[in-house]
């Protein structure tokens, strides 16, 4: 549930990331002075807020019988911290389209895709730098 939680919000992020950048609205807004901190601390605070609203209903949905026995706290700082750390794997994903027409659908078949990273996790033949390798994925930490 919390994996579907955040497929609208990556989907949507990616999507007006690339449209911004197919119509280089950021290269007319740099010739005007912005640097390139305040642009991505803009898109970061934007996706804080989503992010909170986010963890706030899922955690909402799961105290409905589900969360019994832990702090409804951890479980929304759990949430939460895997929602920031979709950040960065937004902003990659997104570094890798110019048309974003098919940016915000690739990038939800991407997000999706790496659910199933976590089976060389489970594996203890597997050497140490794949596994932390692949903990760097936060889908793969959430199992």
């Amino acid at each position: 549930m919390i994996l579907f939680a955040y497929l609208i919000p990556v989907y949507t992020l990616v999507f007006f990331i690339v449209s911004e950048k197919e119509t280089r609205i950021k290269e007319s807004m740099r010739m005007m002075g912005l640097t390139d901190f305040p642009y991505w601390a803009s898109w970061f605070c934007y996706y804080t807020i989503i992010n909170t609203v986010t963890a706030s209903l899922t955690v909402a949905v799961l105290s409905i019988n589900v969360i019994t026995y832990s702090s409804k706290l951890y479980v929304f700082a759990f949430i939460w911290l895997f929602g920031q750390a979709l950040f960065g794997e937004i902003i990659v994903i997104q570094s890798l389209f110019h048309k974003s027409k098919y940016a915000g659908i690739v990038a939800s078949v991407i997000y999706m895709g790496l659910i199933f990273i976590d089976t060389p996790i489970d594996s203890s033949t597997d050497p140490k730098g794949l596994k932390w390798g692949l903990s760097l994925i936060p889908q793969v930490n959430l199992y």
